[in-house]
């Protein structure tokens, strides 16, 4: 076990230390020595852990799944689960900052990225959750929402004091957590949102759809200070803000980074670990942390850049993948480079520009909700991801789409047709599941991507 945590950023000084909860939290998990040893090679195989500035990421990514495994027998703290929740990161962090008495999490990340990306162990916590009432299958229910359903049903995760989340993207989550707080007496809320928006108003985010989120985070501030008896005040999100800026720095040239380089410097594995480590609850001295391990991380990269080192060959087909990498197998992504295809980019990382004017810290999160790509509506989502092609010298469109979301799924055959008739180049539309691993398979996605590349190649 050392040695895998030695992989994963932690130093001999602090295993003293910590190495007895990690055991626990792990044990906690089923984790025996088989998975250690299946976890250690899928660490080399998947990921670039030679980097120093990734170790630390992946440090604080399973610290966050130790705390929450053992927060119960460890305090007698408020806990607080956040699930498809975006804001849940910044009201978190502004309580365990200011609160020692309150923990705080967004649920699946650090737990889909640990056991399912390094130990590749989440298939039984999608049975246990396809055992209760959650349909199995590509079709059925999204993955997503059973890694809630299976941890909390096995008494991995501890019952919360609230559970929040919200429909600015899925509806399904909602329709979950009400029946968990049917089944478990967990307190559930809802965070108020609206995707109906005109065509009109864009580019623009709609003031009106921005004063009802702001408005439903308020309430939830008040119904969480009744919980706990700790209000977050104004300037402790402020303060929150201001220190993920700091981050949002190193990400930026980590991004501009990757999405030019050639050869591509670093594996689109890593893509979901980006999204993950961004939503963590980190307090502040852990944001510095994190802006450490960035920087450190880009830095890194731009010594390999400067060496022509790369992760493809030289010249290898420019692909940009739309919506999230897989968030709990990196075997798709891995695939890709095998195959010689560089996804040098998402589509997650484009923003409609936007301008906030109010001293409300939570409007400007409230509109730049609206202003991502899996905000937007395709009328403007399409021709976001259009331009993104032609700046970055794409050669080719991952249209990957998750079947069992009916938000996101529609979009697809839109953005196919748009971008074949705009920019002629290939679009490999492709159904999948970036929850559940069992969704893979190996052959199919293997011919599927040699003839995605030969498209590109003779185009």
């Amino acid at each position: 076990m050392v040695e895998l945590l030695e992989l994963c950023g932690f130093e001999a000084q602090e295993l003293d230390s910590e190495l007895p909860r990690i055991k626990k939290a792990f044990d906690k998990l089923g984790i025996n020595a088989e998975d250690i040893e299946r976890g250690k090679q899928r660490l080399n195989k998947y990921y670039d852990i030679e980097l120093t500035g990734f170790r630390k990421v992946l440090r604080l990514i399973i610290k966050e799944l130790v705390n929450a495994l053992l927060v119960r027998e460890e305090s007698d703290k408020k806990v607080i689960y956040g699930f498809m929740f975006p804001g849940i990161d910044m009201l978190g962090s502004a309580l365990v900052s200011n609160s020692r008495d309150v923990f705080v999490i967004h649920h699946s990340w650090a737990f889909h990225i640990v056991v399912g990306c390094i130990f590749g162990k989440i298939e039984s916590i999608l049975e246990e959750a396809e055992g209760k009432w959650l349909k199995e299958g590509l079709v059925a229910h999204c993955a997503n929402v059973k890694t809630i359903v299976g941890p909390i049903a096995m008494g991995l995760f501890p019952k919360p004091d609230l559970l929040i989340t919200a429909g600015y993207l899925c509806e399904t989550s909602p329709k979950t957590l009400d029946i968990l707080h049917e089944l478990y007496d967990i307190p559930v809320w809802f965070v108020d949102t609206c995707q109906d928006r005109s065509f009109s108003e864009y580019p623009e985010p709609s003031a009106r759809i921005a004063e009802l989120t702001v408005k439903s985070l308020r309430r939830l501030i008040d119904r969480i200070s009744e919980i706990t008896g700790f209000e977050i005040t104004d300037e402790m999100v402020r303060e929150v803000q201001n220190a993920k800026r700091k981050l949002d720095i190193p990400f930026r040239r980590l991004r501009d980074l990757v999405q030019n380089s050639d050869p591509l410097l670093i594996s689109p594995t890593h893509d979901n670990i980006w999204m993950c480590f961004n939503s963590l609850t980190l307090g502040i001295d852990g944001i510095d942390e994190a802006v450490e391990a960035i920087t450190i991380l880009s830095e890194e990269l731009q010594e390999k850049a400067a060496r022509g080192e790369g992760v493809v060959e030289k010249g290898a087909p420019r692909v940009m993948a739309l919506l999230p990498a897989g968030q709990t197998d990196p075997r798709l992504e891995h695939l890709a480079c095998e195959v010689g295809i560089a996804i040098a980019a998402s589509d997650l990382n484009m923003l409609v520009p936007f301008k906030s004017t109010s001293d409300d810290p939570f409007m400007g999160y409230a509109l730049g909700l609206q202003q991502s790509s899996l905000g937007l509506l395709p009328s403007a989502r399409i021709p976001m991801i259009i331009e993104g092609c032609k700046r970055l010298k794409i050669n080719g469109v991952l249209d990957r789409y998750h079947v069992g979301c009916r938000v996101v799924a529609g979009d697809a055959l839109l953005i196919e047709d748009a971008i074949r008739k705009e920019l002629g180049i290939p679009v490999l539309l492709l159904e999948w599941e970036n929850f559940d691993p069992r969704a893979y398979n190996h052959e199919v996605f293997r011919n599927r991507l040699d003839v995605f590349k030969s498209m590109m190649t003779t185009a």
